[in-house]
């Protein structure tokens, strides 16, 4: 391994948790992303937000309801707000599960015409980290100048972008990042 940069001030992650690592090389995508000027977008975050206020906000006029009248004139409104708040804790799970999976993020760039999106995994057993970035034109765009490619697996060992110390040499991991994205918005669907 090789020594740490005097200029690298970002905190250490533990080498020894994946999923410390495995968030330090999302955050790491994140803003290398956002570097080339893509602007995050967070619509898998609204639709659980939205799932989420709608289920408190049927909660909270229960309790606003529940304050005025007593128990038993309520009680059936009592079991309405707590059934929509389970169900739209379901869906929201479902949701993440079902169509977020493992995106961690989703950005667009306009001067480009696409989006780019970006799944990682990583199994505690096996400390290697699982890139998966996809590309699609912006809806509405007249001359999209990327099709919806295939997906570009990257498949690299922590220890490869890692110092002893937990720092990330961000060199090493920018450059394998900068040969991902370049294969994924020059490799066309056959």
């Amino acid at each position: 391994m090789v020594e740490p940069s005097a200029t690298e001030s970002k905190a250490p992650a533990n080498t020894a948790s994946v999923s410390e690592l495995r968030t330090a090389c999302d955050t790491g995508l994140r803003e290398f992303l956002k570097a080339r000027g893509y602007e995050e977008m967070h619509t898998h975050t609204d639709v659980k937000l939205v799932l989420g206020y709608l289920g408190v906000l049927f909660c909270a006029i229960d309790f606003a309801y529940s304050w005025k009248y007593p128990f038993s004139q309520t009680k059936w409104f009592s079991y309405i707000s707590v059934s929509v708040y389970a169900v739209t804790s379901v869906l929201a799970l479902a949701y993440s599960y079902a169509v977020q999976r493992d995106t961690f993020f989703v950005g667009y760039n306009k001067a480009k015409g696409h989006i780019v999106s970006a799944g990682s995994r990583a199994k505690q057993s096996d400390p290697t980290y699982q890139l998966t970035l996809t590309t699609r034109p912006i809806r509405g765009r007249q001359d999209p100048p990327v099709f919806n490619s295939k997906p570009v697996e990257l498949k690299q060992p922590f220890a490869s972008w890692f110092y002893d110390n937990g720092e990330l040499d961000s060199d090493r991991f920018n450059a394998d990042i900068e040969v991902a994205i370049t294969t994924l918005l020059t490799k066309k669907d056959q």
